[in-house]
């Protein structure tokens, strides 16, 4: 356990100094699974230890998705979008911020594909990233409209 938890911090160190990254601390987990799973002051232990782990698990995958896709220019944005998107009072929802990241390069991975084909509408691809960037699964969603 102690090795990942190195590995980890060596990977979000690596990552901090290329982007700003909010750190796990930050999200204020506790105070969020606590507001969720506590009901008439009664605290259900089993699923706030479930949410922290979900949490914890969220964050790992967004510091991966940073750092996967760090080359690329959008990616703060992408970022701070999923970060503002799931910070409510000053507890940010990891797992969910991950999971919007994670559309996101989706959707750009998509786009990229689709600019490869003989088709694609070049126009039209400029105009969609004109409009949601950066969400890119918004782009690529926008671009495959007729």
């Amino acid at each position: 356990m102690k090795i990942a938890y190195l590995v980890f911090g060596i990977l979000f160190t690596s990552l901090a100094s290329a982007q700003s990254i909010p750190t796990k601390e930050s999200a204020r987990s506790e105070e969020f699974c606590s507001s969720e799973w506590t009901k008439r002051g009664q605290l259900d232990n089993s699923m706030y230890q479930y949410c922290l782990r979900q949490e914890l698990d969220g964050y790992q995958e967004f510091v991966f998705l940073a750092g996967k896709y760090k080359a690329q220019p959008w990616i703060q944005n992408a970022i701070n979008y999923s970060v503002q998107e799931w910070t409510k009072k000053g507890l940010r929802q990891d797992q969910m911020v991950a999971y919007t990241l994670k559309q996101i390069t989706e959707g750009w991975e998509d786009l990229q594909y689709e600019s490869k084909q003989p088709n694609f509408n070049k126009n039209k691809a400029a105009a969609c990233t004109s409009k949601w960037a950066p969400q890119y699964n918004m782009v690529t969603y926008c671009y495959k409209q007729d």
